[in-house]
C-alpha cells in the first residue's frame, strides 16, 4: 500500500503541495514543533530568550514574561509584588527591609529611624499581686516579662495595633497558666497592664490607658491615682491642707487626670469617709490652705514631684495584714 505522504511517482510531498504556507524559520537552531510552526500566538520572549509556555510559569521567567501588569517600580528600584508591600515604613527611610507581615508576633517597622508609628502601641506591666511566687507574662507567642514579683514594673515595649492575648504563667516549676485574656491595643497609644489579685481568688488584669490630659496649661503637669490594693478597699487622697484631691477611690478604679502646678507635693492616703462632705480640689495647687483635720488617720504619706508637661500616676498596691505591706508606687506615664 502506498504511503499517504508520497505521490504516485514516489516523490515526497511537502505542505506547499497541498496549498499550506508555513512561516519562514528565523532561527535554524530552534527546536522543531515550536508553537509558531502552527500559527499559535505566544508572548514575545525577552531579547535573546525563548517564549514562556502556559503552564510553565516558574522555570526561570519573570512575571512580565507572561503579560502580567505590575506596579511601576520607583526610579532605580524593583517592582513591588502583590503581598510583599512595604510594611508601613514609607516615611522617608531608605533601604528599608521588606518582609511579609508575621501575624503571630508583634509587627514593628523594619528600619529604626522610622520610630513609633500608628501601627504599634507601647505597653508595660505592673505586678500588684500579693502572691509570693514570680510570674512571666507573654503577648501571643512573645515573652515580655520574666520573673516578675510584687511591686515591679517593666519598661515600655512595643506591640502591634489590634487584639492580642496576654498570658500569665508561673515563672518556675510547672509553669502553669494562671491567667489568659485578650485585650485591644490601639496604635500610637501607651498602656500599663496591671496584674492584681481577683476578688474571688486567682488573678485579674486591668488595662490602663496612659493617654489623655494633653492640653496642659503653662507650668502644669497632670496627676491621677489608681487603686489596685485589694477587693473592697476605698481611699481618699488628701493634701496636708486636708483638702481632698481624690475621694472614694475603689478597688481597680483609676481616677481621671487633674492638672497640677509644677512642684513637690506631700499626699496622704486615708480610708474613705463617706459620711462627711469633703471639698475635692478641681486642680492641685501648692499652698492651698484649709483649716481642719483628717477625718481618718492617714495610712501612708508619700511625696510626688510633678514636672511641667508630664503625666504621673500613683498606684496604691498591697495591704496592711501581710508582710508585703501597703505601698504607693508613682510612675511617669
Amino acid at each position: 500500500m502506498a504511503d499517504n505522504n508520497t505521490n504516485t511517482s514516489g516523490a515526497h510531498l511537502t505542505p506547499e503541495d497541498y496549498g499550506i504556507t508555513t512561516p519562514a524559520a528565523t532561527d535554524t537552531s530552534a527546536p522543531a514543533n515550536s508553537g509558531n510552526d502552527y500559527g499559535i500566538s505566544l508572548p514575545i520572549a525577552p531579547e535573546g530568550g525563548i517564549p514562556a509556555y502556559p503552564g510553565n510559569m516558574n522555570n526561570g521567567g519573570n512575571n512580565n514574561d507572561y503579560g502580567i501588569s505590575l506596579p511601576i517600580a520607583p526610579e532605580g528600584g524593583i517592582p513591588a509584588y502583590p503581598g510583599n508591600m512595604n510594611n508601613g515604613c514609607n516615611n522617608g527611610c531608605n533601604n528599608c527591609t521588606i518582609w511579609p507581615p508575621i501575624t503571630t508576633l508583634p509587627i514593628f517597622p523594619s528600619c529604626p529611624s522610622c520610630g513609633v508609628t500608628q501601627s504599634s502601641a507601647q505597653v508595660r506591666f505592673l505586678n500588684a499581686s500579693a502572691n509570693a511566687f514570680p510570674v512571666s507574662i507573654s503577648i501571643d507567642n512573645t515573652n515580655y516579662v520574666g520573673n516578675s514579683r510584687f511591686g515591679t514594673v517593666s519598661n515600655y515595649d512595643r506591640v502591634s495595633d489590634g487584639f492580642h492575648t496576654v498570658t500569665v504563667r508561673r515563672a518556675s516549676g510547672l509553669r502553669s497558666v494562671l491567667l489568659q485574656q485578650s485585650f485591644p491595643f490601639t496604635g500610637g497609644q501607651k498602656y500599663t497592664m496591671v496584674l492584681a489579685d481577683a476578688p474571688a481568688g486567682g488573678l485579674t488584669m486591668t488595662q490602663v490607658s496612659n493617654d489623655g490630659c494633653s492640653n496642659m496649661n503653662y507650668n502644669t503637669g497632670c496627676y491621677r491615682v489608681a487603686n489596685f490594693s485589694y477587693s473592697g478597699s476605698s481611699y481618699d487622697v488628701m493634701l496636708y491642707s486636708h483638702d481632698a484631691v481624690f475621694r472614694n477611690v475603689g478597688f481597680r478604679e483609676v481616677t481621671s487626670y487633674k492638672q497640677a502646678m509644677a512642684g513637690s507635693y506631700q499626699f496622704y492616703i486615708t480610708n474613705s469617709n463617706t459620711f462627711s462632705v469633703i471639698r475635692e480640689l478641681p486642680m492641685i495647687v501648692i499652698g492651698a490652705v484649709t483649716n481642719g483635720s483628717f477625718n481618718n488617720d492617714p495610712l501612708v504619706s508619700f511625696q510626688v514631684t510633678i514636672t511641667a508637661g508630664s503625666r504621673f500616676t500613683s498606684y496604691l498596691i498591697g495591704n496592711n495584714w501581710s508582710d508585703i505591706g501597703f505601698r504607693v508606687l508613682t510612675l511617669e506615664d
